[in-house]
């Protein structure tokens, strides 16, 4: 019997589910409480109020995704285990035959969690690391003593056999410790990532942008980090599509929020579906509708950019900085217009 790699598989499940309009992933947010107070995050509170959901509203949201066909979920926060019912959370989403993964920053995990997470069957769990360094990570975290909670986190993980996958978001404080990270990451055994995307908080505050690289910073990470540019790669990029929102939301994907709202995504926060008025079914063809009916308006210079194939603004940075989706946020036309210009140095063929 021919075996299917699990990647490539989800991967084709991905991009029929977008053709279908049916929803295959789901980033499902359990709290916006974290233990910790990281100067670059989006998180609107980083507490744990009283008007979350529920156990209970948290299953039975699950039981919709599921029954909707959704396969994926991705459990959240803020930091999921803060919630002190995680455990019956996360088997009750199995129990529903959802492929789960958790994004945690692994300084509340224990032994005893570690061994959950695989005998639940966890498919994979993805770590955020801030820093090679403890005066590194606690400038990012805020909070003394981290790093130590962190480091020991990660080698309870290294001693469970569940995937894991650990990602650094790159900022102006850590990005000197890049190398240092992948280091530290793979000495433990584990797959390092880097993320170079910095948004405001979804309250629209924008804090967190001060601590956003700078679009030559970013260019010289990927440079030295990535592999050489692919044109395959260009060509099939989301802003070579011809819808006005590119990416998956409302497309495949959707995003539920600690207070029951359903939205295109964590960095696309609407249009707020209430699901504790209404069902995951009736938020769908909402979130699908709100996809559909957005227009670009007089400022939407994208189908004429020469830069537009390397591109990486999505709608919702426009959005989430300016509140009109159709604007050019000057840092990503600097960053594509160096990407730009490394393509045509690689290809000559390529007009520079």
């Amino acid at each position: 019997m021919k075996e299917l790699d699990a990647d490539k598989f989800l991967g084709s499940l991905s991009t029929k589910a977008a053709v279908c309009r049916q929803p295959e992933g789901v980033t499902f947010e359990l709290t916006y409480g974290c233990n910790l107070r990281c100067l670059h995050c989006y998180n609107p509170t980083h507490r744990m109020l009283p008007h979350e959901l529920t156990t209970a509203e948290v299953c039975s949201i699950l039981d919709q995704i599921a029954d909707l066909g959704a396969l994926n979920v991705t459990l959240t926060g803020g930091e999921p285990t803060i919630r002190p019912d995680i455990v019956p959370i996360l088997r009750h989403a199995r129990s529903q035959g959802l492929v789960l993964q958790l994004l945690t920053n692994a300084t509340r995990m224990t032994p005893a969690f570690a061994t959950v997470l695989w005998e639940v069957g966890v498919s994979q769990v993805n770590v955020s690391i801030y820093g090679a360094t403890e005066s590194t990570y606690e400038r990012m975290t805020g909070i003394p003593g981290s790093y130590a909670q962190f480091l020991r986190g990660l080698q309870c993980l290294a001693v469970s056999r569940t995937p894991v996958t650990v990602r650094m978001p790159v900022t102006t404080v850590n990005q000197e410790e890049i190398l240092a990270c992948r280091a530290l990451v793979e000495d433990h055994g584990f797959k390092f990532q880097y993320c170079l995307d910095m948004m405001p908080k979804t309250d629209g505050n924008h804090t967190p942008l001060q601590y956003r690289l700078s679009p030559e910073d970013k260019h010289r990470i990927d440079r030295t980090l990535l592999p050489p540019p692919v044109d395959e790669v260009v060509e099939n990029s989301c802003a070579s599509s011809s819808s006005f929102i590119e990416c998956a939301c409302g497309k495949s994907r959707f995003t539920v929020t600690p207070y029951g709202e359903m939205n295109l995504c964590v960095a696309f926060p609407i249009p707020k579906y209430d699901l504790r008025k209404g069902s995951v079914k009736e938020g769908w063809d909402v979130l699908k509708r709100t996809v559909d009916r957005a227009q670009p308006n007089e400022r939407y210079d994208c189908p004429t950019c020469d830069v537009r194939p390397y591109c990486r603004q999505g709608r919702s940075d426009a959005w989430l900085e300016t509140g009109d989706m159709s604007v050019c946020l000057p840092h990503f036309k600097e960053w594509a217009e160096l990407e730009h210009r490394t393509h045509a140095l690689l290809d000559p063929r390529r007009p520079a």
